[in-house]
C-alpha cells in the first residue's frame, strides 16, 4: 500500500461525517459559483441593456438574442473557425438557458424591482453558501481532531508494545516529537486533502465550465499557462518533502535537548552547566530555525510565482478580449465579458489552493514516513499465538544454556544454566558490565534469550501469557521510578480496589509510614517528576511498599540499596527482609554484605557463570568472589 493511500485509510471510520462535509462543500462551491455567474446579468440590468428591459420584455429580448446567435452559428460558411463554432453551438444554447433561468427569477415590472430581486437572490445564495461552509468546517474539524487522536493513541500503544531494546536506540525527544509535532504536520495534509479538495475542485470545475460556455477560445488561451504552473509546483513539492523531513528532525532534536536537560536538571546545576546546556539548546533551536526558514522560503515562493503566472494569463485575456469589444468585434457582450473576467480571477484562489495541496502533501508524507516507521517497527518480544495462563509459582525457575546479545558481534551472556527452587534466595554478583542486570531482565521478558530458554514450573516463559508472567513478579531496582502523582497512587500503581488500610500497611512494612505521615498532605503528597521531592531512601521505600502491596510470588532486586546512605540502607534493608520472607528472591548485589545469608550466590564474569555456592563456600574457593569481597572489606579477614 502506498504511503499516501495508507495515510488516508485512517479516514475510513469517519466516512459518514466526511460525506456530509463533502456534500456541504459541494453546495457551498455551487452557491459561490452562482454568485459569480450573476455578475453579468446584474451589470446588464444596471446598464439598462436589452438583456433585461425595464418594460418587462426581457424574455422576448432574450429569445431574439438567441435567435440571432443561432442564425449566426448556422450560417453555412466554409471558414474553419465558424465551422468549429457551429459544431459547438450547444455551448451557446447552454449559456443562454442559464441566462434565461436567472432572468425569469429576477425580472420584475421595472428596473428597480429587478434590481431588488437581484439583491434578494444574492443575499439568499450568500447565506446558503456560508451555512454549508460552516457545516463543512464543523464536520471536517471533528474528523481532523479524531485523526490526530487516533494516530497519537496508536503511537503510544506501539510504544507500550515495543521491547526495551528499541528505546535504547532512540532519544526521548524524538519519540515525543512523533506524537506531537509529526502528527500535527500529517493532520495538515488531511485538512488539505479533504477540507479543500472537494470545495476547490468543484469551484475550479464550475468556474471553468462558465469560462468555456462564455468563450471557449479565450479559455483555451488561458490554459496555455497551466503547464508552466504544474511543472513549477511539481519541482517545489519534491524539494519541500526533503526540507520538511529535515526540519522535523531538527524539531525532534530540540525536544530531545529540552527533555534531557529538564530530566537531569539536578546534575546540570551541580556541575554549573547551565550556560553549556543553554548553548546546546540555542544550537538546536538555531538549526531548527534555519531548516524551517529554508522550507518556508521555498513554500512561500510557490504562491507568488503561481499567482503571477495565472494573473499574467488573465491580463493578456483581459486586454485581448477588451480590445475586441471596444472595437465592436468581440463575440461577447459587456455582461458576458464581465462574468468571464470575474470567473477567471475567481479561479485563481481555488487553483492556487489545489496547487498547494501537492506541496503540503509532500510535507505531510515526510511526517507520515516517520510515524509509520514507528508503527511498523518490529516487536522483538512477542506473545505466543496461544499463550498459557499461570496464576501461581509452584516449583522452580530454570535457566538452560541461556545466551543473549544486543547485537551479534557483542555477546552479553554465554551458555548460562542454573535453577532457582521455590522459596530460595539466589544472589547474583560480579564486576560492572558482567551482564547481571541483563540476565535477570530476561525473567520478565524485557528481552528474550538469543539461545536457550528460561522456564517456570517446566513451562518456557515465551509460552506464558505476558501479563500473567509479570503478575508473578515484583521488581525493585537501583533507580526507582515514580510517577508525578501522589504517594498513594504510586504505591497502588496498577492495582484496583485497594483500600487505604492496605496501602498504609504496605507503607509500614516498607518503613515508609513515618516519613509519609510527616508530610503536610500525608499519603496525598505529590512526589514530583520522577519523585524528585523525595530523597533516594524515601523513593526506594515507596517502591518497596509498591512491591509489598502487589504481593508477588517472585522478587527481583537490582542493587536496591547500592546508592543509599548507611541509615537509609538499614531502613531499606529491613523492609527488603520483610518483603523477601517466604518468597522466591533473585538479588543483584553490589554490597556483598547484604547477601551473606543467601541460599546460593552466582558469580558472573564477562557473561559467563564463573562460580556458584554459598557465601562461605565461595570465600574458601579463593576465586573472583573472594577477591571482590576482600576489596570491600580489606580490614576484615574472612571467617
Amino acid at each position: 500500500m502506498s504511503l499516501l493511500r495508507r495515510t488516508f485509510s485512517c479516514l475510513k471510520p469517519y466516512w459518514k461525517r466526511i460525506l456530509v462535509a463533502s456534500i456541504s462543500a459541494s453546495i457551498h462551491a455551487i452557491m459561490a459559483g452562482l454568485l459569480v455567474w450573476m455578475a453579468g446579468p446584474l451589470l446588464m440590468t444596471l446598464l439598462n441593456t436589452a438583456d433585461i428591459s425595464d418594460n418587462g420584455n426581457s424574455k422576448e429580448a432574450v429569445v431574439q438574442t438567441e435567435t440571432i446567435d443561432t442564425e449566426i452559428i448556422n450560417k453555412n460558411e466554409f471558414n474553419l473557425e465558424e465551422k468549429l463554432d457551429a459544431d459547438l453551438d450547444f455551448l451557446v444554447r447552454t449559456k443562454n438557458n442559464l441566462k434565461n433561468g436567472i432572468n425569469e427569477i429576477v425580472t420584475g415590472r421595472d428596473k428597480i424591482e429587478t434590481l431588488f430581486n437581484f439583491c434578494l437572490l444574492i443575499v439568499l445564495i450568500a447565506v446558503a453558501s456560508n451555512l454549508f461552509l460552516y457545516l463543512q468546517g464543523f464536520f471536517m474539524a471533528f474528523v481532523q481532531q479524531s485523526v490526530i487522536r487516533d494516530f497519537r493513541n496508536r503511537l503510544f500503544e506501539k510504544y507500550q508494545k515495543l521491547s526495551l531494546s528499541y528505546f535504547h536506540h532512540q532519544r526521548t525527544g524524538q519519540l515525543i516529537s512523533r506524537v506531537t509535532n509529526d502528527v500535527v504536520v500529517l493532520n495538515e495534509t488531511v485538512d488539505l486533502g479533504f477540507n479543500r479538495l472537494v470545495t476547490d475542485s468543484l469551484s475550479v470545475l464550475l468556474l471553468s465550465t462558465f469560462l468555456v460556455l462564455l468563450s471557449w477560445k479565450l479559455t483555451l488561451l488561458a490554459t496555455l499557462v497551466l503547464p508552466l504552473v504544474f511543472g513549477f509546483i511539481y519541482l517545489m513539492g519534491k524539494k519541500l518533502r526533503k526540507y520538511s523531513a529535515r526540519s522535523q528532525e531538527k524539531m525532534a532534536d530540540v525536544n530531545s535537548v529540552l527533555e534531557e536537560t529538564v530530566s537531569n536538571i539536578r546534575i546540570v546545576k551541580a556541575y554549573a552547566m547551565e550556560k553549556f546546556e543553554t548553548g546546546k539548546f540555542y544550537n538546536a533551536t538555531g538549526d531548527f530555525f534555519r531548516a524551517l526558514v529554508r522550507m518556508t522560503r521555498l513554500r512561500h515562493l510557490a504562491s507568488p510565482v503561481n499567482e503571477i503566472l495565472i494573473t499574467g494569463a488573465g491580463i493578456i485575456i483581459l486586454f485581448f478580449a477588451g480590445t475586441r469589444i471596444i472595437e465592436g468585434q468581440g463575440e461577447l457582450d459587456a455582461g458576458d465579458f464581465m462574468t468571464f473576467i470575474i470567473a477567471l480571477f475567481s479561479l485563481i484562489k481555488p487553483v492556487k489552493s489545489l496547487m498547494s495541496i501537492h506541496v503540503k502533501i509532500q510535507e505531510g508524507m515526510a511526517a507520515a514516513e516517520r510515524i509509520f516507521k514507528v508503527l511498523d517497527a518490529p516487536v522483538t518480544v512477542k506473545e505466543s499465538s496461544n499463550p498459557k495462563e499461570i496464576t501461581s509459582f509452584n516449583s522452580s525457575i530454570k535457566f538452560e544454556k541461556v545466551s543473549f546479545s544486543y547485537n551479534k558481534s557483542q555477546p552479553v551472556l554465554n551458555d548460562i544454566s542454573f535453577e532457582v527452587k521455590k522459596g530460595e534466595i539466589v544472589a547474583l554478583v560480579g564486576p560492572s558490565g558482567a551482564g547481571k542486570s541483563t540476565l535477570f531482565d530476561l525473567v520478565p521478558r524485557f528481552y528474550d534469550p538469543t539461545e536457550g530458554c528460561i522456564s517456570i514450573d517446566g513451562t518456557d516463559i515465551r509460552e506464558i501469557k505476558m501479563n500473567s508472567l509479570r503478575q508473578l513478579l515484583g521488581i525493585v531496582t537501583q533507580e526507582t521510578y515514580l510517577f508525578n502523582d501522589t504517594i498513594t497512587a504510586n504505591i497502588a500503581y496498577g492495582l484496583k480496589n485497594i483500600s487505604m488500610d492496605e496501602i498504609e500497611n504496605a507503607a509500614r512494612a516498607a518503613n515508609a509510614f513515618d516519613f509519609i505521615s510527616g508530610f503536610e498532605d500525608g499519603f496525598e503528597t505529590e512526589v514530583g517528576n520522577r519523585g524528585v521531592r523525595l530523597s533516594g531512601g524515601q523513593r526506594q521505600r515507596i517502591a518497596i511498599a509498591r512491591a509489598l502491596l502487589k504481593n508477588p510470588q517472585i522478587l527481583i532486586f537490582d542493587e536496591a540499596t547500592s546508592a543509599l546512605d548507611t541509615e537509609s540502607e538499614q531502613l531499606v534493608q529491613e523492609a527488603i527482609d520483610r518483603l523477601m520472607a517466604s518468597r522466591t528472591t533473585l538479588v543483584i548485589a553490589h554490597r556483598l554484605s547484604t547477601i551473606k545469608h543467601a541460599d546460593r550466590i552466582l558469580v558472573i564474569d564477562q557473561g559467563l557463570l564463573a562460580e556458584s555456592g554459598t557465601h562461605q563456600q565461595l570465600l574458601e574457593k579463593d576465586g573472583l568472589y573472594r577477591r571482590l569481597y576482600m576489596m570491600q572489606f580489606k580490614e576484615k579477614e574472612p571467617a
